[in-house]
């Protein structure tokens, strides 16, 4: 996999141990929120994802306990064409705290981890002759 690092925030893109699954981005700037904003933080790091994978973007588990801070979307689809000069990984995230949140450049934001896809062919059709299960809670329920 290439990775092209335009910001000296961002040093390297490893597995910092054995057993890690995901690798950790940096914000390559100082950012403040607001209480209740959301804002883009910038990793200025670009990622070629190797075909047949797409890269997902999460936040780390310490994220909302250090700053508050959610990622607008849950989790992130980096598809695998994204991967020119300038398409740098970048996290939403939204302050859920009633005061201000400051992000200093170089500290660990999100964490990407490769997920292996398949593409099966899509066709459609006008019935999916499966009996309905509801949804939403309702297995085991009588």
């Amino acid at each position: 996999m290439k990775v092209r690092i335009k910001t000296s925030h961002q040093k390297d893109i490893t597995y910092k141990t054995e057993g890690a699954c995901a690798f950790d981005f940096r914000s390559s700037e100082d950012i403040t929120f607001a209480p209740k904003e959301w804002k883009l933080i910038e990793t200025g790091t670009v990622v070629e994802t190797p075909k047949g994978y797409m890269l997902m973007i999460a936040p780390r588990s310490s994220t909302f306990k250090n700053y508050g801070l959610m990622m607008v979307n849950s989790v992130g689809i980096i598809d695998q064409d994204y991967s020119g000069d300038n398409d740098t990984i970048k996290f939403a995230y939204i302050n859920m705290r009633d005061e201000s949140v400051e992000i200093k450049a170089g500290e660990r934001i999100g964490q990407g981890m490769f997920v292996k896809i398949e593409k099966p062919e899509i066709e459609i059709v006008t019935s999916m002759n499966n009996a309905d299960r509801g949804g939403f809670g309702t297995t085991g329920n009588e």
